[in-house]
């Protein structure tokens, strides 16, 4: 009990910062089916396993040193309410019975969080929330994360493809994080970006702590 709370220390200080992006942005969770109301597939299931994606990114980060724990897993409706709340739609939150998060940390320490919440056998979005300090210090770790976390939750595909024009990920987070260093807004985002059969989001928000850096993939 006392290691659940622990990583969820994280969660709580930042994964839960990308909660309104992931609801106001992304088709998450689509209304039910109206011709198939008894059937779970309403919602916008990815096409992989909790266990698979976790084990891929994880196994992928150890090169880079970048270590990740081993996923809690929620499935109470308390810890589901408490934890894994990242839906302002209570009718879709309603629709999430599970949840696993996971912590990040490389030789600077705490980087953050890869969260996937859905049913209790697939996910239905991906939710990485990254913390940097002022001086970006682990600009290059935030790359690395959300590189492994795309190839292994939507494809390997980026150059086939080169979402919104841009030729590498390297390369539009470089210009993320240039608009919004110039702009000194708040909060930056990309646009909702289809990649394979999916779709992503890259947001960078400043905070007491430097930046926080949010990558959310769905359907």
């Amino acid at each position: 009990m006392k290691s659940k709370k622990y990583v969820y220390l994280g969660i709580i200080g930042v994964a839960i910062a990308a909660v309104v992006i992931a609801i106001t942005q992304f088709n998450i969770i689509p209304m039910m089916d109206e011709d198939k109301p008894q059937q779970s597939s309403q919602v916008a299931f990815l096409d992989f396993s909790y266990d698979e994606a976790n084990s891929d990114i994880k196994s992928t980060l150890v090169a880079y040193h970048i270590n990740m724990t081993k996923p809690i897993r929620l499935s109470s409706q308390a810890d589901v309410r408490q934890y894994c709340n990242f839906l302002t739609d209570p009718k879709k939150q309603a629709l999430v019975t599970y949840c696993t998060s996971t912590v990040l940390k490389d030789k600077q320490g705490f980087l953050g969080n890869v969260n996937m919440l859905g049913s209790t056998n697939v996910p239905g979005i991906v939710v990485v929330a990254l913390q940097s300090n002022p001086m970006l210090t682990n600009y290059g770790a935030v790359k690395t994360v959300f590189d492994v976390v795309i190839n292994s939750t939507i494809c390997q595909c980026w150059e086939k493809e080169t979402p919104d024009g841009f030729l590498t990920l390297s390369a539009l987070v470089d210009k993320l994080r240039d608009t919004h260093l110039t702009t000194k807004d708040p909060t930056t985002s990309t646009h909702v970006l289809p990649l394979g059969n999916k779709h992503f989001k890259i947001e960078l928000t400043t905070n007491e702590s430097g930046y926080l850096w949010k990558l959310l993939v769905s359907k």
